[in-house]
């Protein structure tokens, strides 16, 4: 994710123009050209970023001066495109399933808003029914925002453009959200939003026949 938002910050016509993830990129001594082929995964993580881009920038001019957890971060860069000088902003990578980090944000007041992208696909549904207990015990009040994969693609990486070149494995999917209040009954679902909505907009030529499947 973090080549293609860099790819995409060195095109004529970036979508998200993410210099950051740009400038981690040059850092490294990674051949990722293997990669290169999977022009599905490389709008498919554009849209993704960008609409939920647009849904943090909501939350914070909703909710100015709140508090941001993005779990599983990895070498995300929402941050750097998204800070308003006002964000208390937290980047959790590794443990999220020990329940003491909840312990160290500190909120004083402040509007709560979790992230997830890429990364709930990965992981078990008990271990997924285990982080929303996490995060309904560990604060009182939070609006999150999970990216979650439809659920025909689990056990299915192989097939994947570029899964298929890694070693990961999709193991949870939803049909329309509604699965997370099944496993955690304590939370409310506010909306589902398809990211082809936005990936439709950034596909070229021929691609865009492929839209509707997209969808599903």
């Amino acid at each position: 994710t973090l080549y293609m938002r860099a790819k995409d910050a060195k095109s004529n016509h970036p979508f998200l123009n993410d210099r950051k993830a740009a400038e981690i990129i040059s850092c490294m001594d990674y051949d990722f050209s293997a990669f290169d082929r999977g022009w599905m995964s490389y709008y498919g993580v554009l849209a993704r970023a960008k609409l939920m881009d647009r849904e943090v920038r909501r939350f914070m001019a909703d909710n100015p001066g709140c508090v941001v957890v993005s779990v599983g971060c990895g070498l995300d860069t929402r941050f750097d495109r998204v800070d308003d000088g006002q964000v208390r902003w937290y980047d959790l990578d590794v443990p999220a399933f020990d329940p003491s980090w909840t312990e160290k944000v500190e909120r004083e007041g402040r509007r709560l808003l979790i992230l997830s992208e890429g990364v709930m696909m990965y992981w078990e549904e008990a271990e997924v029914q285990k982080f929303l207990s996490i995060l309904a015990e560990g604060f009182d009040e939070l609006e999150a925002h999970f990216d979650l994969l439809y659920k025909g693609l689990v056990h299915r990486s192989s097939r994947h453009d570029v899964l298929k070149r890694m070693q990961a494995e999709f193991k949870w999917g939803v049909t329309d959200g509604s699965e997370v209040v099944r496993l955690a009954p304590a939370w409310k679902q506010l909306d589902c939003i398809n990211f082809t909505d936005e990936m439709r907009h950034m596909l070229p030529g021929w691609k865009k026949l492929l839209v509707p499947f997209f969808y599903l």
